[in-house]
Formats: C-alpha cells, sequence, structure tokens
C-alpha cells in the first residue's frame, strides 16, 4: 500500500469526553489501532467545537454525562457544522453506544420524507399466518404428540 492510500485509510479520531481520565483511557487504546490517528482530545464543548471545525476528524467520540454538557446539543452542535463527521456518543452509565450522522435537507414535500426514509421493499411484504400461543411455548418435539 502506497503512503497516499495508507493516509487515506487513516481514520482521524477526535475526543470529547467530560471524564478527562475516561477520555486518556480511550485515547490509550485507540492509539493501538494503526488505522486511527488521534488529532484531539477537549473536555470542554466550547473548545472542543473549534478544535472539531479547525481539525475536521472522520469521528468524534463523545462521552458528555454532566450538567454543564448536555449530550443531544452537543452532537446537534458538532454535526451542525456540516463536516463529513461520525460521531459515536458513549453512556457509562449503561455502557451503551450511540451512533450519529449528519446530514441536512429541505422538507418540502412527503417525497421528500420518504426519500431520508430510504428504498422501500418493491413488493409489499405479505402477512404471515398467525401463530397460535401453545406454539410459542410448547417445545418442538411436543407439537407432533
Amino acid at each position: 500500500m502506497t503512503i497516499q492510500k495508507e493516509a487515506r485509510a487513516m481514520r482521524r479520531v477526535f475526543i470529547l469526553s467530560s471524564h478527562p481520565l475516561f477520555g486518556q483511557g480511550v485515547e490509550s487504546l485507540l492509539r493501538q489501532e494503526a488505522r486511527l490517528e488521534i488529532v484531539g482530545q477537549e473536555t470542554d464543548v466550547d473548545k472542543a467545537l473549534e478544535r472539531i471545525k479547525e481539525l475536521q476528524p472522520n469521528v468524534v467520540i463523545l462521552d458528555c454525562a454532566e450538567p454543564r454538557c448536555d449530550p443531544m446539543l452537543a452532537v446537534m452542535r458538532i454535526l451542525k457544522e456540516g463536516l463529513e463527521t461520525k460521531v459515536i456518543g458513549l453512556n457509562l452509565q449503561d455502557n451503551t453506544m450511540y451512533i450519529y450522522r449528519g446530514e441536512q435537507r429541505v422538507v418540502k414535500e412527503v417525497k421528500d420524507l420518504m426519500e431520508a426514509i430510504g428504498p422501500l421493499s418493491p413488493e409489499p411484504v405479505s402477512s404471515a399466518e398467525p401463530i397460535q400461543a401453545e406454539q410459542l411455548s410448547e417445545p418442538q418435539e411436543r407439537r407432533g404428540k
């Protein structure tokens, strides 16, 4: 692989965490992956937004769980910049991850909404036969008896 192709394959990551120790831990773990380049880390949303605009990372990892940092507001502010940035929100309370990708469109007609929803199956889905309650609770072997 040439250096140019290698550079394009790299994913540039910015970490925004309201917990500095957690952010440093995530950075340490991600630095072990050769295809990732950690381009920055910040604990303050306003400072992070300035740096994100400047650095234009492919991915922003967001752990923002303090009263001074509303995660949804932070996501909206990042995506509003119009960058080709994916935002991955981490929730430390329940170990979940949310992935956001920004795209803004003008909606004038129903077709605009349908286009945003995406392609639908060309054929209507046929309704399946109803399942009897006994079929759900009875093991497969007993059904024939």
